[in-house]
This record gives structure tokens, sequence and C-alpha cells, in this order.
């Protein structure tokens, strides 16, 4: 557990720094989910869009938690955050994932859903 940890801490924190390279203001949330607050990953500001972003670090397929979900979808709900699920593949790169499709997935994500349905960071700046 220590080492997923570990694991999703860097890819949070290198996709805070990929933002703020593209012109972002970004705040990562530091232990979310460890803490009874509904808090995305990271939120990230540009242009007057405000984004939430649930990251994920894995190698194969996953599930989101619905709890995550249920998060990123207040924050749509209550904040007017565009809400994303960020996949750091391994030695992949970053896909991203529109809440929506990853509810009606019931919170399953694979390679060939990510394939599917997913995008590059660049595509976040036409949301």
């Amino acid at each position: 557990m220590v080492q997923l940890y570990k694991k999703g801490y860097r890819a949070e924190w290198e996709l805070t720094h990929l933002l703020a390279d593209k012109g972002f203001m970004v705040m990562r949330a530091p232990r979310s989910g460890r803490i009874n607050l509904a808090s995305p990953d990271i939120i990230a500001a540009k242009s007057g869009k405000l984004f939430a972003i649930e990251c994920k670090s894995r190698a194969s397929a996953f599930k989101v938690e619905q709890e995550q979900l249920a998060e990123l979808a207040e924050w749509q709900a209550k904040g007017g955050a565009i809400p994303f699920i960020g996949w750091k593949i391994s030695r992949r790169g970053w896909t991203f994932l529109h809440l929506k499709d990853v509810m009606e997935n019931n919170g399953n994500i694979g390679k060939k859903f990510a394939a599917k349905k997913g995008f590059p960071l660049e595509a976040i700046f036409a949301s």
C-alpha cells in the first residue's frame, strides 16, 4: 500500500507540474481520499475554467471507487468544475477520461476503454 501511495504521489506531482507548465493555476490536494473531504487529487484553473482531476497511476486495468466518482460529480454540480480521471499508464504517459464516460462504465477503466474514450492532456484546453 505504501508503494502504491508513493507511485500515486509521484504521478500527482508530475501532473501538477505539467499543468503549471501549460499555464494552469494548480493545487494538489495532499492525501486526498484519506480525510473526510470531497476533494479530487488536483484542482486546476485556466481562462475562467475550473478542472477537478482524480489521478491514477497503474500499469493495468483498475476500478475508480464510487466515492471518488461521487466527489468529482459534486465538484461539477456545486463548483462548475470540469471533472476528469487522469491515468498515468506505466511507460506510456497520461490519458484523460471524462467523468461521465467512466461513470457509465461503472468506474472500470482498462487500456481498451482508455484507447476508445481517452484523450491527451492538450484536449483539456478544448473542454
